[in-house]
């Protein structure tokens, strides 16, 4: 079931990465709500990659898995730290979010 979580948030996390990096239209709107400059974005990006591989590897590995779940877990933060206080989003907006932070930490706890 761990193995599950994993590869379903190392999903959903290099999707989100990927729109980050190549700067699809919809994102750009929300950084520019959050006041981020949007080389900021692509930085974002390419970090949600690295902890998407971390989190494939950290099926073998769990000190790699402990790592890339902090890592995620904290940019979560900050995501929701962004939609809610820095664009003063509806909190549905964190939605996703919240659940990658859920995930993140149900894998460190495991």
């Amino acid at each position: 079931m761990m193995i599950v979580l994993q590869v379903v948030l190392a999903i959903f996390i290099v999707v989100g990465g990927f729109i980050k990096i190549f700067r699809i239209s919809f994102q750009v709107e929300h950084w520019q709500q959050y006041q981020y400059s949007l080389w900021f974005m692509s930085i974002i990006g390419f970090v949600e990659i690295i902890g998407a591989i971390g989190i494939i590897g950290g099926i073998w590995n769990q000190y790699l898995a402990l790592g890339a779940n902090t890592l995620l877990a904290i940019l979560m933060v900050g995501a929701i730290h962004a939609h809610i206080f820095r664009a003063k989003q509806s909190i549905l907006m964190i939605i996703p979010a919240l659940l990658c932070f859920m995930l993140s930490t149900s894998i460190i706890i495991w």
